[in-house]
Protein backbone atom coordinates (compact mmCIF):
# COMPACT_ATOMS: atom_id res chain seq x y z
CA UNK A 1 0.00 0.00 0.00
CA UNK A 2 3.02 2.42 0.71
CA UNK A 3 4.45 2.14 -2.95
CA UNK A 4 0.94 3.67 -4.29
CA UNK A 5 1.49 6.82 -2.03
CA UNK A 6 2.15 9.62 -4.41
CA UNK A 7 3.81 13.41 -3.07
CA UNK A 8 1.36 15.99 -3.80
CA UNK A 9 3.88 17.47 -6.20
CA UNK A 10 3.93 14.45 -8.57
CA UNK A 11 0.05 13.95 -8.44
CA UNK A 12 -0.03 18.23 -9.09
CA UNK A 13 2.36 16.70 -12.32
CA UNK A 14 -0.01 14.56 -13.49
CA UNK A 15 -3.14 16.62 -13.00
CA UNK A 16 -1.24 18.91 -15.54
CA UNK A 17 -0.33 16.58 -18.20
CA UNK A 18 -3.82 15.33 -17.78
CA UNK A 19 -5.58 18.98 -18.56
CA UNK A 20 -2.48 19.26 -21.44
CA UNK A 21 -4.91 16.59 -23.10
CA UNK A 22 -7.95 18.52 -23.15
CA UNK A 23 -6.80 20.79 -26.02
CA UNK A 24 -7.73 24.42 -27.66
CA UNK A 25 -11.10 25.23 -27.79
CA UNK A 26 -13.26 28.02 -28.47
CA UNK A 27 -15.52 29.33 -25.66
CA UNK A 28 -18.25 32.18 -25.42
CA UNK A 29 -18.98 33.63 -21.89
CA UNK A 30 -19.57 37.28 -19.84
CA UNK A 31 -16.28 39.48 -18.88
CA UNK A 32 -15.74 39.28 -14.91
CA UNK A 33 -12.80 41.06 -12.78
CA UNK A 34 -10.82 42.11 -15.90
CA UNK A 35 -7.23 43.29 -14.84
CA UNK A 36 -3.97 43.89 -15.79
CA UNK A 37 -0.95 43.64 -13.93
CA UNK A 38 2.11 46.32 -14.06
CA UNK A 39 4.23 43.51 -15.97
CA UNK A 40 1.09 43.75 -19.29
CA UNK A 41 -0.47 40.02 -17.99
CA UNK A 42 -4.19 40.02 -18.56
CA UNK A 43 -6.46 38.59 -16.55
CA UNK A 44 -10.39 37.61 -16.03
CA UNK A 45 -12.80 35.49 -15.56
CA UNK A 46 -15.31 34.02 -18.02
CA UNK A 47 -18.89 32.85 -16.63
CA UNK A 48 -22.36 31.64 -18.53
CA UNK A 49 -24.22 32.24 -15.30
CA UNK A 50 -23.52 28.70 -14.29
CA UNK A 51 -20.21 28.10 -14.21
CA UNK A 52 -16.76 30.17 -14.14
CA UNK A 53 -13.45 29.71 -15.37
CA UNK A 54 -10.20 31.64 -14.49
CA UNK A 55 -8.49 33.05 -17.89
CA UNK A 56 -5.02 35.06 -18.57
CA UNK A 57 -3.21 36.61 -21.44
CA UNK A 58 0.20 36.41 -21.15
CA UNK A 59 1.99 40.01 -22.02
CA UNK A 60 3.22 39.15 -25.37
CA UNK A 61 -0.38 38.60 -26.56
CA UNK A 62 -1.91 41.18 -25.02
CA UNK A 63 -0.90 43.87 -28.24
CA UNK A 64 -2.65 41.43 -30.70
CA UNK A 65 -5.87 40.66 -29.23
CA UNK A 66 -8.91 41.56 -31.40
CA UNK A 67 -10.84 43.04 -28.34
CA UNK A 68 -9.28 44.23 -25.10
CA UNK A 69 -11.93 42.51 -23.07
CA UNK A 70 -13.81 44.87 -20.11
CA UNK A 71 -16.13 43.62 -17.44
CA UNK A 72 -19.62 42.80 -18.76
CA UNK A 73 -18.43 42.26 -22.59
CA UNK A 74 -20.13 39.07 -24.46
CA UNK A 75 -16.76 37.79 -25.91
CA UNK A 76 -15.62 34.68 -27.54
CA UNK A 77 -12.15 33.50 -26.52
CA UNK A 78 -9.83 31.09 -28.35
CA UNK A 79 -8.07 28.70 -25.38
CA UNK A 80 -4.53 27.18 -26.30
CA UNK A 81 -4.47 24.82 -23.54
CA UNK A 82 -5.85 24.41 -19.54
CA UNK A 83 -2.82 25.54 -17.25
CA UNK A 84 -2.55 24.60 -13.40
CA UNK A 85 -0.28 26.40 -11.24
CA UNK A 86 1.17 23.91 -9.10
CA UNK A 87 2.11 25.94 -6.38
CA UNK A 88 -1.37 27.40 -5.57
CA UNK A 89 -3.58 25.04 -7.03
CA UNK A 90 -5.20 27.29 -9.07
CA UNK A 91 -6.78 26.27 -13.05
CA UNK A 92 -6.55 28.73 -14.99
CA UNK A 93 -7.13 29.29 -19.42
CA UNK A 94 -4.31 29.97 -21.42
CA UNK A 95 -6.19 32.63 -23.79
CA UNK A 96 -4.65 33.70 -27.45
CA UNK A 97 -7.07 35.62 -28.83
CA UNK A 98 -10.48 37.79 -27.90
CA UNK A 99 -13.35 38.99 -29.72
CA UNK A 100 -17.15 40.03 -29.23
CA UNK A 101 -19.80 37.53 -29.83
CA UNK A 102 -22.56 38.11 -31.72
CA UNK A 103 -24.14 40.98 -33.49
CA UNK A 104 -26.26 42.14 -30.37
CA UNK A 105 -23.08 43.28 -28.21
CA UNK A 106 -21.59 45.41 -31.34
CA UNK A 107 -25.11 46.87 -31.58
CA UNK A 108 -25.14 47.75 -28.03
CA UNK A 109 -21.81 49.43 -28.44
CA UNK A 110 -22.29 51.15 -31.05
CA UNK A 111 -25.81 52.90 -29.89
CA UNK A 112 -23.57 53.85 -26.36
CA UNK A 113 -20.97 55.51 -28.68
CA UNK A 114 -23.70 57.06 -30.91
CA UNK A 115 -25.41 58.82 -27.48
CA UNK A 116 -22.04 59.91 -25.87
CA UNK A 117 -20.56 61.59 -29.50
CA UNK A 118 -24.35 63.38 -30.40
CA UNK A 119 -23.61 64.70 -26.22
CA UNK A 120 -20.44 66.37 -27.68
CA UNK A 121 -22.04 67.71 -30.54
CA UNK A 122 -20.58 65.23 -33.00
CA UNK A 123 -23.90 64.25 -34.59
CA UNK A 124 -24.79 67.51 -35.51
CA UNK A 125 -24.64 68.87 -39.11
CA UNK A 126 -24.19 72.11 -38.68
CA UNK A 127 -20.58 71.90 -37.64
CA UNK A 128 -20.02 69.75 -40.66
CA UNK A 129 -17.33 70.93 -43.16
CA UNK A 130 -19.71 72.39 -45.95
CA UNK A 131 -19.20 70.42 -49.63
CA UNK A 132 -17.77 72.31 -52.43
CA UNK A 133 -19.89 72.74 -55.24
CA UNK A 134 -17.19 72.55 -58.56
CA UNK A 135 -14.29 70.43 -56.64
CA UNK A 136 -11.33 70.38 -58.66
CA UNK A 137 -9.88 66.88 -56.89
CA UNK A 138 -11.59 64.63 -55.10
CA UNK A 139 -9.72 61.81 -52.70
CA UNK A 140 -10.85 58.22 -52.50
CA UNK A 141 -10.43 55.92 -49.08
CA UNK A 142 -11.02 52.47 -49.85
CA UNK A 143 -9.86 49.10 -50.28
CA UNK A 144 -6.98 48.21 -52.62
CA UNK A 145 -8.44 46.80 -56.18
CA UNK A 146 -12.06 46.66 -54.17
CA UNK A 147 -15.51 46.73 -55.61
CA UNK A 148 -16.01 50.11 -53.38
CA UNK A 149 -12.90 51.76 -54.87
CA UNK A 150 -14.42 50.45 -58.41
CA UNK A 151 -17.87 52.12 -58.24
CA UNK A 152 -16.60 55.35 -56.50
CA UNK A 153 -14.23 55.92 -59.42
CA UNK A 154 -16.93 54.74 -62.09
CA UNK A 155 -19.53 57.02 -60.24
CA UNK A 156 -17.55 60.14 -60.20
CA UNK A 157 -16.15 59.38 -64.06
CA UNK A 158 -19.62 59.24 -65.28
CA UNK A 159 -21.03 62.01 -63.38
CA UNK A 160 -18.20 64.96 -63.63
CA UNK A 161 -15.28 63.59 -66.20
CA UNK A 162 -13.29 67.03 -65.16
CA UNK A 163 -13.14 66.11 -61.87
CA UNK A 164 -9.40 64.66 -60.74
CA UNK A 165 -9.19 61.38 -58.43
CA UNK A 166 -6.54 61.06 -56.14
CA UNK A 167 -7.48 57.63 -54.41
CA UNK A 168 -5.51 55.99 -50.94
CA UNK A 169 -5.90 52.65 -50.56
CA UNK A 170 -6.55 51.30 -47.08
CA UNK A 171 -7.42 48.57 -45.05
CA UNK A 172 -11.36 48.45 -44.14
CA UNK A 173 -11.86 45.31 -41.60
CA UNK A 174 -10.06 43.95 -39.05
CA UNK A 175 -8.15 45.35 -35.87
CA UNK A 176 -5.86 47.68 -37.95
CA UNK A 177 -8.36 49.09 -40.25
CA UNK A 178 -9.22 52.04 -37.63
CA UNK A 179 -5.56 52.92 -37.83
CA UNK A 180 -5.32 52.96 -41.40
CA UNK A 181 -8.57 54.41 -42.27
CA UNK A 182 -6.70 57.76 -40.21
CA UNK A 183 -3.66 57.67 -41.21
CA UNK A 184 -4.96 57.64 -44.72
CA UNK A 185 -7.29 60.85 -43.42
CA UNK A 186 -3.77 62.69 -42.29
CA UNK A 187 -2.29 62.04 -45.76
CA UNK A 188 -4.90 63.65 -47.40
CA UNK A 189 -5.19 66.85 -45.12
CA UNK A 190 -1.10 67.05 -44.60
CA UNK A 191 -0.52 67.82 -48.45
CA UNK A 192 -3.91 69.11 -49.00
CA UNK A 193 -4.35 66.62 -52.17
CA UNK A 194 -8.41 66.89 -52.45
CA UNK A 195 -10.66 69.49 -52.17
CA UNK A 196 -13.62 66.62 -50.73
CA UNK A 197 -12.32 62.76 -49.49
CA UNK A 198 -14.85 59.64 -49.74
CA UNK A 199 -14.66 57.08 -47.53
CA UNK A 200 -15.95 54.45 -49.42
CA UNK A 201 -16.87 50.87 -48.44
CA UNK A 202 -19.56 47.57 -50.11
CA UNK A 203 -22.12 46.56 -47.35
CA UNK A 204 -21.52 43.61 -44.84
CA UNK A 205 -22.26 42.38 -41.51
CA UNK A 206 -21.89 44.07 -38.43
CA UNK A 207 -18.59 42.39 -37.62
CA UNK A 208 -17.17 43.09 -41.11
CA UNK A 209 -18.32 47.04 -40.39
CA UNK A 210 -16.97 47.25 -36.80
CA UNK A 211 -14.16 49.34 -37.65
CA UNK A 212 -16.08 52.14 -38.54
CA UNK A 213 -17.55 51.93 -35.10
CA UNK A 214 -14.25 52.99 -34.06
CA UNK A 215 -14.14 56.36 -31.21
CA UNK A 216 -10.68 57.20 -32.62
CA UNK A 217 -11.81 57.28 -36.71
CA UNK A 218 -15.25 59.22 -35.99
CA UNK A 219 -13.36 62.04 -33.97
CA UNK A 220 -10.67 61.98 -36.52
CA UNK A 221 -13.50 62.46 -39.07
CA UNK A 222 -14.74 65.17 -37.04
CA UNK A 223 -11.71 66.90 -37.19
CA UNK A 224 -10.64 66.91 -40.33
CA UNK A 225 -10.24 70.46 -41.92
CA UNK A 226 -11.17 68.57 -45.44
CA UNK A 227 -15.08 67.89 -45.99
CA UNK A 228 -15.47 63.84 -46.19
CA UNK A 229 -18.54 61.55 -47.21
CA UNK A 230 -18.95 58.48 -45.71
CA UNK A 231 -19.99 55.50 -48.14
CA UNK A 232 -20.03 52.67 -45.83
CA UNK A 233 -22.51 49.76 -45.51
CA UNK A 234 -25.99 50.59 -46.11
CA UNK A 235 -29.43 51.56 -44.30
CA UNK A 236 -30.25 48.86 -42.03
CA UNK A 237 -26.33 48.38 -41.21
CA UNK A 238 -25.40 52.18 -40.58
CA UNK A 239 -22.08 52.21 -38.56
CA UNK A 240 -21.41 55.39 -36.20
CA UNK A 241 -18.95 56.93 -39.09
CA UNK A 242 -21.97 57.77 -40.82
CA UNK A 243 -23.57 59.60 -37.86
CA UNK A 244 -20.73 62.49 -37.56
CA UNK A 245 -20.03 63.73 -41.07
CA UNK A 246 -21.49 63.55 -44.43
CA UNK A 247 -23.32 60.03 -45.04
CA UNK A 248 -24.45 58.48 -48.50
CA UNK A 249 -24.10 54.90 -47.75
CA UNK A 250 -23.16 53.60 -51.29
CA UNK A 251 -20.56 54.50 -53.31
CA UNK A 252 -22.79 55.63 -56.09
CA UNK A 253 -24.84 58.18 -53.68
CA UNK A 254 -21.54 59.80 -52.96
CA UNK A 255 -20.70 60.84 -56.24
CA UNK A 256 -24.12 62.53 -56.40
CA UNK A 257 -23.01 64.19 -53.22
CA UNK A 258 -19.81 65.54 -53.93
CA UNK A 259 -19.47 66.91 -57.68
CA UNK A 260 -22.40 68.37 -59.81
CA UNK A 261 -23.69 66.22 -62.87
CA UNK A 262 -22.30 67.17 -66.26
CA UNK A 263 -25.63 66.29 -67.79
CA UNK A 264 -27.71 68.91 -65.74
CA UNK A 265 -24.41 71.34 -65.84
CA UNK A 266 -24.90 71.18 -69.88
CA UNK A 267 -28.91 71.52 -69.70
CA UNK A 268 -28.59 74.24 -67.00
CA UNK A 269 -26.23 76.19 -69.49
CA UNK A 270 -28.87 75.01 -72.97
CA UNK A 271 -31.82 76.80 -70.90
CA UNK A 272 -29.61 79.92 -69.83
CA UNK A 273 -28.47 80.81 -73.32
CA UNK A 274 -31.91 79.99 -74.76
CA UNK A 275 -33.12 82.55 -72.06
CA UNK A 276 -30.71 85.07 -73.27
CA UNK A 277 -31.03 84.45 -76.86
CA UNK A 278 -34.71 85.23 -76.44
CA UNK A 279 -34.15 88.27 -74.43
CA UNK A 280 -34.19 90.42 -77.16
CA UNK A 281 -36.79 89.34 -79.01
CA UNK A 282 -38.83 89.44 -75.30
CA UNK A 283 -38.08 93.20 -75.03
CA UNK A 284 -38.66 93.98 -78.69
CA UNK A 285 -42.20 92.60 -78.28
CA UNK A 286 -42.17 94.57 -74.93
CA UNK A 287 -41.28 97.98 -76.86
CA UNK A 288 -44.02 96.71 -79.97
CA UNK A 289 -46.30 96.18 -76.88
CA UNK A 290 -45.24 99.65 -75.14
CA UNK A 291 -45.79 101.34 -78.73
CA UNK A 292 -49.48 99.80 -79.44
CA UNK A 293 -50.55 100.79 -75.83
CA UNK A 294 -48.98 104.53 -76.25
CA UNK A 295 -50.67 104.83 -79.50
CA UNK A 296 -53.66 103.88 -77.33
CA UNK A 297 -53.33 106.13 -74.76
CA UNK A 298 -52.85 109.52 -74.42
CA UNK A 299 -51.80 109.63 -70.67
CA UNK A 300 -48.34 110.54 -70.72
CA UNK A 301 -48.03 109.31 -66.93
CA UNK A 302 -49.07 106.00 -67.79
CA UNK A 303 -46.90 105.57 -70.52
CA UNK A 304 -43.95 106.66 -67.81
CA UNK A 305 -45.07 104.32 -64.80
CA UNK A 306 -44.61 101.65 -67.69
CA UNK A 307 -41.64 102.59 -68.71
CA UNK A 308 -40.78 102.40 -65.21
CA UNK A 309 -41.61 99.36 -65.09
CA UNK A 310 -40.22 98.43 -67.93
CA UNK A 311 -36.97 99.47 -66.82
CA UNK A 312 -36.64 98.10 -63.15
CA UNK A 313 -38.13 94.41 -64.88
CA UNK A 314 -34.88 94.90 -67.47
CA UNK A 315 -32.62 95.98 -64.78
CA UNK A 316 -33.72 92.92 -62.64
CA UNK A 317 -33.59 90.39 -66.15
CA UNK A 318 -29.77 91.66 -66.56
CA UNK A 319 -28.64 92.12 -63.00
CA UNK A 320 -29.89 88.11 -63.04
CA UNK A 321 -27.91 86.98 -66.06
CA UNK A 322 -25.28 88.78 -65.02
CA UNK A 323 -24.67 87.07 -61.60
CA UNK A 324 -26.22 83.57 -63.42
CA UNK A 325 -23.49 83.99 -65.97
CA UNK A 326 -21.10 85.10 -63.41
CA UNK A 327 -21.46 82.28 -60.70
CA UNK A 328 -21.63 80.05 -63.79
CA UNK A 329 -18.43 81.19 -65.77
CA UNK A 330 -15.82 79.99 -62.97
CA UNK A 331 -17.02 76.71 -62.88
CA UNK A 332 -16.95 76.84 -67.11
CA UNK A 333 -13.13 77.84 -67.02
CA UNK A 334 -12.13 75.19 -64.47
CA UNK A 335 -13.80 72.40 -66.72
CA UNK A 336 -12.37 74.61 -69.61
CA UNK A 337 -9.05 74.18 -68.36
CA UNK A 338 -9.17 70.64 -66.66
CA UNK A 339 -10.70 69.71 -70.13
CA UNK A 340 -8.32 71.47 -71.98
CA UNK A 341 -5.46 69.71 -69.99
CA UNK A 342 -6.44 66.43 -69.58
CA UNK A 343 -5.46 64.77 -72.89
CA UNK A 344 -1.58 66.04 -72.31
CA UNK A 345 -2.06 64.64 -69.01
CA UNK A 346 -3.34 61.28 -69.83
CA UNK A 347 -0.53 61.27 -72.91
CA UNK A 348 2.35 62.57 -70.13
CA UNK A 349 0.98 59.74 -67.56
CA UNK A 350 0.70 56.75 -70.44
CA UNK A 351 3.66 57.56 -71.04
CA UNK A 352 5.36 57.76 -67.87
CA UNK A 353 3.25 54.20 -66.53
CA UNK A 354 4.84 52.70 -70.28
CA UNK A 355 8.48 54.01 -69.51
CA UNK A 356 8.25 52.11 -66.38
CA UNK A 357 6.60 48.95 -67.15
CA UNK A 358 9.38 49.10 -69.90
CA UNK A 359 11.89 49.35 -67.67
CA UNK A 360 10.43 46.72 -65.09
CA UNK A 361 10.14 44.05 -67.76
CA UNK A 362 13.70 44.67 -68.69
CA UNK A 363 15.27 44.62 -64.98
CA UNK A 364 12.70 41.41 -64.73
CA UNK A 365 14.45 39.35 -67.55
CA UNK A 366 17.63 40.11 -66.34
CA UNK A 367 16.64 39.13 -62.90
CA UNK A 368 14.85 35.71 -64.21
CA UNK A 369 17.81 35.04 -66.41
CA UNK A 370 20.54 36.10 -63.37
CA UNK A 371 18.17 33.71 -60.96
CA UNK A 372 18.12 30.99 -63.33
CA UNK A 373 22.47 30.78 -63.72
CA UNK A 374 22.19 30.97 -59.88
CA UNK A 375 20.02 28.17 -59.55
CA UNK A 376 22.08 26.13 -61.64
CA UNK A 377 25.42 26.96 -59.95
CA UNK A 378 23.35 26.78 -56.47
CA UNK A 379 22.77 23.18 -57.55
CA UNK A 380 25.71 22.39 -58.27
CA UNK A 381 27.76 23.79 -55.57
CA UNK A 382 24.84 21.92 -53.21
CA UNK A 383 25.71 18.66 -55.00
CA UNK A 384 29.43 18.65 -54.32
CA UNK A 385 29.49 20.63 -50.89
CA UNK A 386 26.78 17.46 -49.42
CA UNK A 387 29.14 14.83 -50.92
CA UNK A 388 31.98 16.17 -49.44
CA UNK A 389 29.59 16.64 -46.32
CA UNK A 390 29.05 13.25 -46.72
CA UNK A 391 32.26 11.93 -46.81
CA UNK A 392 33.70 13.90 -44.06
CA UNK A 393 30.74 12.75 -42.04
CA UNK A 394 31.97 9.12 -42.75
CA UNK A 395 36.07 9.53 -41.94
CA UNK A 396 34.79 11.88 -38.63
CA UNK A 397 32.35 9.19 -37.42
CA UNK A 398 35.39 6.71 -38.00
CA UNK A 399 38.00 8.34 -36.04
CA UNK A 400 35.43 9.75 -33.49
CA UNK A 401 34.22 5.90 -32.51
CA UNK A 402 37.79 5.18 -32.49
CA UNK A 403 39.30 7.67 -30.36
CA UNK A 404 35.83 7.25 -27.68
CA UNK A 405 37.39 3.59 -27.25
CA UNK A 406 40.33 5.34 -26.54
CA UNK A 407 39.53 7.70 -24.25
CA UNK A 408 36.96 5.00 -22.77
CA UNK A 409 39.58 2.66 -22.02
CA UNK A 410 42.53 5.19 -20.70
CA UNK A 411 39.45 6.53 -18.22
CA UNK A 412 38.88 3.18 -17.11
CA UNK A 413 42.32 2.64 -16.22
CA UNK A 414 42.57 5.88 -14.53
CA UNK A 415 39.98 5.24 -12.68
CA UNK A 416 41.30 1.77 -10.84
CA UNK A 417 44.97 3.41 -10.46
CA UNK A 418 42.78 6.21 -8.81
CA UNK A 419 40.61 3.32 -7.16
CA UNK A 420 43.76 1.64 -6.07
CA UNK A 421 45.36 4.77 -4.15
CA UNK A 422 42.18 5.74 -2.80
CA UNK A 423 42.51 2.36 -0.62
CA UNK A 424 45.31 2.62 0.04
CA UNK A 425 45.64 6.09 1.15
CA UNK A 426 42.20 4.73 3.69
CA UNK A 427 43.99 1.90 4.84
CA UNK A 428 46.81 4.11 5.93
CA UNK A 429 44.83 6.76 7.38
CA UNK A 430 43.06 4.02 9.34
CA UNK A 431 46.06 2.49 10.86
CA UNK A 432 47.12 6.12 11.39
CA UNK A 433 43.79 7.11 13.53
CA UNK A 434 43.65 3.87 15.54
CA UNK A 435 47.59 4.30 16.67
CA UNK A 436 46.32 7.98 17.23
CA UNK A 437 43.17 6.82 19.27
CA UNK A 438 45.10 4.49 21.40
CA UNK A 439 47.95 7.55 22.20
CA UNK A 440 45.04 9.80 22.99
CA UNK A 441 43.13 7.28 25.34
CA UNK A 442 46.58 6.24 27.37
CA UNK A 443 47.12 10.11 27.58
CA UNK A 444 43.70 10.60 29.23
CA UNK A 445 43.82 7.85 31.76
CA UNK A 446 47.29 8.79 32.84
CA UNK A 447 45.81 12.79 33.34
CA UNK A 448 42.54 11.27 34.82
CA UNK A 449 44.62 9.48 37.34
CA UNK A 450 46.91 12.12 38.10
CA UNK A 451 43.88 14.43 38.35
CA UNK A 452 42.16 11.83 41.14
CA UNK A 453 45.16 11.74 43.19
CA UNK A 454 45.39 15.42 43.20
CA UNK A 455 41.92 15.62 44.79
CA UNK A 456 42.42 13.17 46.71
CA UNK A 457 45.25 14.85 48.20
CA UNK A 458 43.41 18.38 48.95
CA UNK A 459 40.34 16.26 50.56
CA UNK A 460 40.93 17.27 54.58
CA UNK A 461 38.98 14.69 55.61
CA UNK A 462 41.80 12.25 54.96
CA UNK A 463 44.01 13.74 56.87
CA UNK A 464 41.71 13.42 60.08
CA UNK A 465 40.38 17.01 60.02
CA UNK A 466 35.77 16.94 59.92
CA UNK A 467 33.62 19.45 58.64
CA UNK A 468 30.73 21.18 60.87
CA UNK A 469 27.50 22.61 59.66
CA UNK A 470 24.98 24.15 61.53
CA UNK A 471 21.52 24.52 59.69
CA UNK A 472 23.54 23.80 56.79
CA UNK A 473 26.15 26.76 57.00
CA UNK A 474 29.65 25.74 57.90
CA UNK A 475 31.47 26.63 61.02
CA UNK A 476 33.68 28.87 60.46
CA UNK A 477 34.25 30.53 64.32
CA UNK A 478 33.78 29.88 67.76
CA UNK A 479 31.66 32.96 67.57
CA UNK A 480 29.03 31.77 65.07
CA UNK A 481 28.27 28.78 68.55
CA UNK A 482 26.41 28.98 71.02
CA UNK A 483 25.58 26.39 74.10
CA UNK A 484 22.79 24.05 73.05
CA UNK A 485 23.32 24.57 69.28
CA UNK A 486 22.77 20.94 66.70
CA UNK A 487 25.93 20.67 64.89
CA UNK A 488 26.50 18.03 62.25
CA UNK A 489 29.92 16.46 61.75
CA UNK A 490 30.68 15.32 58.04
CA UNK A 491 34.00 13.23 58.57
CA UNK A 492 36.26 10.84 56.01
CA UNK A 493 33.69 7.78 56.03
CA UNK A 494 30.13 9.19 57.61
CA UNK A 495 28.19 11.51 59.40
CA UNK A 496 27.64 12.50 63.24
CA UNK A 497 25.56 14.69 65.06
CA UNK A 498 26.69 16.82 68.07
CA UNK A 499 25.55 19.34 70.57
CA UNK A 500 27.26 22.38 71.90
CA UNK A 501 27.79 22.30 76.01
CA UNK A 502 30.80 25.12 76.56
CA UNK A 503 32.55 27.37 73.90
CA UNK A 504 35.56 28.63 74.87
CA UNK A 505 37.31 31.41 72.30
CA UNK A 506 40.78 32.16 72.36
CA UNK A 507 40.69 35.64 73.55
CA UNK A 508 40.28 34.08 77.30
CA UNK A 509 36.65 35.83 77.08
CA UNK A 510 33.27 34.18 78.29
CA UNK A 511 30.28 33.94 75.16
CA UNK A 512 28.13 31.73 77.47
CA UNK A 513 24.94 33.24 78.14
Amino acid sequence: MKSDVLTVSEYSSRLGQALRQVGPAALEGEVQKASVTQRGMLYFDLTDGEATLSCKVFPREVGRLEHHPRSGDLVCVQVDRPDLYAARGSLSLVVSQVALAGEGELLRRRQELIARLTREGFCDSARWRPLPRFPRTVGVIAGAGSEGMSDVIRALTDRWPPAQIVTCPSIVQGKTAPRSLINALATFQEHRAADVIIMARGGGSVQDLACFDDEDLCRALFACEIPVVCAIGHTDNNPVSNHVTWSAHTPSRSAEMVVPSIVEVRQTMGHAREFVDSAPGKLQLTEESLRVAASRLDARTVLAAREREVTVISSRVMGALREFFTVHAAGLGNARTVLATAPKRAALEFANEHATLTAARATLERTSYRLSSLATQTSDIAGRITGGINRQLTDHRYNYARAAMRLMIEARAGLERRDRRQRELIVRAGELLRVRAHDCLDRAGRELTHLAEVITARDFRHHGWLLATKSGQPVRSVTDLRRGDRLELQLQDGRAEAAVEQVHPDNHGSNTP
